[in-house]
């Protein structure tokens, strides 16, 4: 028993060395990210600044903000960052994402991976309207949907649309489009949110109050 528990305790040690290394390169490796973009900001090569950030915010980028008057503000805020917390994002399933951040404790859950059908941010409100359209949650797709397109709007008419009307097979491919992008970046500010999804789709988005609604997909 002695020496089972032994070994327990250092497969626990061992894993939670790799993490915490795991989270040190990561570190590093955003911390030389990061120093690379401020360098660029500081050469003013807008070419290099859009090849160092993500595809899918790239349009969200203000290159005119950082080629400013305050570019040398910018460039060393990216050349040596405050602080760096490295996070993640565990697919639970292949269209259930959820967020996970780096601490002194080690890695924990930065949301409550049970909650489907949340619309506080962006990534969660897709992730509500793909799995409340394949799981049948009408009252949930209604909700999904900008105040303007709700006005005479039922439970119903969202049924029939998705499972049997002229343009239900249109919506499932749609919606399975925006599944296999849940994980990727989405460019937001307060009131907008955009998921480029690849040749020429788009999920557009925007904040109604504290939830996130969808516009088009």
């Amino acid at each position: 028993m002695r020496r089972v528990r032994s070994a327990a305790l250092l497969a626990g040690l061992g894993l939670g060395i790799a993490s915490a290394s795991c989270a040190q390169l990561e570190r590093r490796a955003i911390a030389r990210a990061s120093h690379g973009l401020g360098r660029a900001v500081k050469r003013g090569d807008r070419a290099a600044v859009v090849q160092r950030v993500a595809p899918g915010v790239r349009p969200a980028v203000d290159l005119n903000a950082l080629a400013g008057a305050k570019k040398g503000t910018w460039s060393r805020r990216l050349r040596k960052p405050k602080e760096i917390r490295p996070d993640a994002v565990v697919m639970l399933t292949p269209d259930h994402p959820a967020r996970v951040v780096w601490t002194a404790q080690g890695w924990r859950f930065a949301e409550d991976p049970t909650a489907l059908f949340a619309q506080d941010t962006p990534a969660h409100a897709l992730r509500a309207l793909v799995w409340a359209s394949q799981h049948a949650r009408w009252d949930v797709l209604l909700r999904l949907a900008p105040r303007r397109y709700r006005i005479g709007l039922a439970e119903s008419d969202l049924r029939t649309a998705w499972t049997e009307g002229e343009h239900a097979a249109a919506l499932r491919r749609a919606r399975d489009r925006v599944a296999a992008h849940l994980g990727d970046p989405i460019a937001a500010d307060e009131h907008e949110a955009r998921l480029d999804l690849g040749e020429g789709h788009v999920v557009r988005l925007e904040r109604e109050g504290d939830a996130w609604v969808i516009v088009d997909f």
